[in-house]
């Protein structure tokens, strides 16, 4: 007998719903059973809505961002060092290719205003936490006020979602 199961959802799915200023965020988390790799998963979608007249900026911190002001969160993802160079100087260097995706080190989305950004993150348990408080969503003017510069749309990720995993 032949066993074709593609992809079944299982109903645990919870929606959540935050509202930071005129941001929304909502997350919502779906269980299923991959049938290809045989295993549960846990999708869980955090979406960012921009509901606001100004642009925000979102990136994924390598450290959690628990109890850090805005200009310390913005000073180590940009001009902090990891590895030889931080961010800011790899950006002033022009060292980075266009489309260069590095989560936690080169990532930064814009969301205009009305836009909407999604984060789907991929689990295998339940009570995984990789991405909790590593999520940074900021006035994209206050980033580049702290840094003193505008930052180049060659630099931005141009799609309205990324997963990981």
């Amino acid at each position: 007998m032949k066993k074709i199961l593609l992809i079944s959802i299982i109903v645990c799915s919870a929606i959540s719903s935050t509202m930071l200023s005129q941001v929304q965020i909502d997350t919502i988390s779906i269980c299923y059973y991959n049938g290809i790799i045989n295993q549960k998963q846990i999708l869980e979608r955090i979406q960012i809505t921009n509901y606001s007249n100004e642009d925000y900026i979102t990136w994924v911190d390598l450290d959690p961002i628990t109890d850090k002001s805005n200009k310390d969160i913005i000073h180590d993802f940009f001009k902090k060092r990891k590895g030889d160079f931080s961010f800011m100087q790899m950006m002033h260097e022009d060292l980075i290719e266009e489309q260069s995706i590095n989560v936690g080190y080169s990532f930064i989305k814009n969301i205009k205003p009305k836009e909407t950004f999604s984060y789907d993150i991929i689990k295998i348990t339940p009570n995984s936490d990789t991405y909790n408080n590593r999520i940074v969503i900021l006035r994209r003017d206050e980033v580049e006020r702290y840094l003193r510069i505008s930052i180049d749309n060659k630099y931005l990720f141009q799609f309205p979602g990324i997963i990981l995993n």
